[in-house]
C-alpha cells in the first residue's frame, strides 16, 4: 500500500482520505451474522497442480528455501463449486514466493520486480487465462497466452528520484459465460511492487540499517488472494468477464492503475466494478473492513447479503477515495470495493515477512470477497454513485492550513507544468472546474512544475483565501484561469 498516499502529511492535505481503520470512527454500517452452514455441494474431481515440480523450475526466479518442495493445499485438494474459499497452503506458498529475500522487496522497475511479474504470469499461463493486451476485434476469439510475457502490459515513467523506470502490469482474463454480459468487465486487482531495500522512493519507516523490505502483507497477501481467485474462477467462470490485474507502480504513485485504464482496449464505461485487494494478512477481532460501498447504489445491499453467509462482522465505509489503486478507478466513475485488514507496526519496515501473516484469517475472509464478486458478476449492472467528500479526521495535517482537494502526479513527466492525477469531486479545485489530468501552470501566482513546487505554495495558503489557478485542460488543450475558494483541512475550523 502506498505510504505516500496515506501517512505523509502532503497527501492528507491534498484531500485524499486515509485508510478507515487509521481514522476517527466514521459513520460505518456493521452487519453481523451467525456461523456459515456446513452444507456444500460435492467436490468436483479437478486435479490440482503441485508446486514442487512446477513452481521452482524457472531459472529467472529466486526461490526462497522455505518454499522449495511445498505442496499446494494438501488439506484442501479441490475447490468446492458454488463458494470460493482460498486455500491456506496455496496462500502461504504464493506469499513465500513473492516475499522471500530472493525477491529483494520487488522495487518498482527492478530486476526483482520483473521476477515477480514473471511468477504471476507463469500462474496465468498455466491456468490458460487469455491476455488482454494486445486485443482481437472480438474478445471471444482471443486464445490463451503462449508465453508469460503475453500477459505483460508494459509502461514507463520518469520517477521523482530521477530514474526512467520501465515496468509492467500483469493482466489475465477469464471470459464471461453469458453472451449478453460478456462485454461487461469486473477488474480484480492487487499491486505486487514494494519498497526494495527501502532506500528509494522515501516510503520506508525503517530507522535502522539498509535492509530488504519483503512486503509480505503489503502486498504479497493481496496478490496471493488474487491468484486463488483466478484459479477458482478459471474453473467456475461468471456471466461477466473477469480481468485479473497485478499492478506494479502502486508504491510510487498509483502508476500501474493509471496505465491500465489509459490503455484499456474497450470503453472504460464497460467496467462494472473494480475489486482492490491490498494488505489482507492481519484479520483482527473477527471484523473485516469493506470500503467503497458508497460508490454504487447496490453495494450496501450486496454486503448485507454477504453478511448472511459469514461469521465475520463486516464493517462498511462509503469512500471511493483512498491510498491504493481503486482510487484511480473511482476517479473514472467506476464503482469500487476495497478490501484491507489493519496494518501492524511491521508496515513498510523490513519486518513485514511471510511468517508474520495470519493465513487462517485470510482463509476466513476470502469467502466474503468471493461472495461479493459472485453478486457483481451476475448482476445486471452496478450503478455508480459519488461517495461524497472525504471528510474524516486525518492525521499529520498540521503542516497545511488549506487544501485544493487534488493529488498531483508525483512522477510528473509533463514539461509544461504539474499534472493532476486525481481531483476530488466536491473539493475546491473540482468546484472551480479543474479536472483529473489537467496540467497546473500557476497556483496563487507561482509557477508549479514539481511536487515540491506545489508543496511550497500549499504551505503559504490559508483557509478562506481566494486564489487564482492557471491550468491547461486535458479535454480541450486550452489554458484557463479560475478562482478557487480554498477549503478547510479536516480538523481545522469549519466554515
Amino acid at each position: 500500500m502506498n505510504k505516500n498516499l496515506r501517512n505523509l502529511p502532503v497527501w492528507l492535505a491534498l484531500g485524499i482520505v486515509a485508510l478507515p481503520h487509521l481514522c476517527a470512527s466514521p459513520g460505518s454500517v456493521r452487519h453481523t451474522a451467525g456461523p456459515v452452514p456446513r452444507t456444500c455441494a460435492a467436490k468436483q474431481e479437478i486435479p490440482l497442480r503441485e508446486a514442487s515440480s512446477r513452481r521452482t523450475d524457472a531459472p529467472r526466479l529466486s526461490v526462497p528455501d522455505s518454499a522449495r518442495g511445498f505442496r499446494i493445499a494438501p488439506d484442501i485438494p479441490y475447490f468446492t463449486p458454488g463458494r470460493f474459499q482460498a486455500r491456506k497452503n496455496a496462500l502461504r506458498h504464493d506469499v513465500l514466493m513473492l516475499a522471500g529475500d530472493g525477491m529483494e522487496g520487488r522495487f518498482t522497475g527492478s530486476p526483482q520486480d520483473s521476477m515477480a511479474a514473471m511468477y504471476i504470469a507463469k500462474e496465468f499461463l498455466q491456468l490458460g487465462l487469455r491476455p488482454l493486451f494486445p486485443i482481437a476485434p472480438r474478445y471471444d476469439t482471443v486464445s490463451p497466452g503462449k508465453t508469460q510475457r503475453d500477459y505483460w502490459q508494459h509502461y514507463a515513467f520518469n520517477a521523482r528520484w530521477g530514474e526512467f523506470v520501465q515496468t509492467r502490469n500483469v493482466v489475465g482474463v477469464v471470459p464471461g459465460t453469458d453472451s449478453t454480459q460478456r462485454n461487461r468487465y469486473i477488474v480484480i486487482g492487487a499491486h505486487y511492487d514494494h519498497l526494495g531495500w527501502g532506500d528509494r522512493g522515501g516510503n520506508s519507516r525503517n530507522k535502522g540499517e539498509r535492509a530488504i523490505h519483503n512486503g509480505a502483507d503489503d502486498n504479497a497477501s493481496g496478490v496471493a488472494m488474487l491468484l486463488e481467485l483466478a484459479r477458482y474462477y478459471r474453473q467456475y467462470p461468471l456471466p461477466k468477464t473477469l480481468v485479473f490485474v497485478a499492478f506494479s507502480g502502486e508504491e510510487v504513485g498509483l502508476c500501474g492503475s493509471q496505465a491500465f485504464l489509459d490503455q484499456f482496449p474497450f470503453p472504460v464505461r464497460q467496467i462494472d466494478a473494480m475489486f482492490n485487494l491490498d494488505m489482507l494478512g492481519h484479520l483482527q477481532d473477527d471484523t473485516f473492513c469493506i470500503c467503497g460501498t458508497g460508490t454504487s447504489k447496490e453495494a450496501e445491499s450486496m454486503v448485507k447479503e454477504a453478511a448472511k453467509r459469514t461469521d465475520l462482522e463486516l464493517t462498511t465505509y462509503p469512500d471511493g477515495h483512498g491510498p491504493s489503486n481503486h482510487a484511480v478507478f473511482y476517479d473514472r466513475k467506476i464503482p469500487v470495493f476495497f478490501f484491507s485488514t489493519p496494518p501492524r507496526d511491521t508496515y513498510h519496515t523490513p519486518a513485514d515477512d511471510p511468517n508474520t501473516l495470519d493465513y487462517d484469517g485470510m482463509v476466513r475472509l476470502s469467502p466474503v470477497i468471493g461472495d461479493l464478486l459472485e453478486q457483481a458478476g451476475k448482476a445486471e449492472s452496478l450503478t455508480f454513485t459519488s461517495s461524497g467528500k472525504p471528510n474524516r479526521k486525518m492525521m499529520g495535517m498540521g503542516q497545511f492550513k488549506a487544501t485544493l482537494g487534488l493529488m498531483p502526479d508525483i512522477n510528473n513527466t509533463d514539461r509544461r507544468g504539474l499534472r493532476t492525477m486525481i481531483v476530488v469531486e466536491g473539493k475546491p479545485a473540482h468546484n472551480a472546474g479543474i479536472r483529473s489530468g489537467d496540467v497546473l501552470l500557476k497556483v496563487a501566482g507561482k509557477q508549479v512544475h514539481t511536487l515540491d513546487d506545489y508543496m511550497e505554495v500549499l504551505k503559504t495558503l490559508s483557509f478562506g483565501e481566494q486564489i487564482q489557478v492557471r491550468f491547461i485542460s486535458k479535454e480541450t488543450g486550452r489554458k484557463h484561469t479560475v478562482t478557487v475558494d480554498l477549503d478547510v483541512v479536516a480538523g481545522k475550523k469549519e466554515r
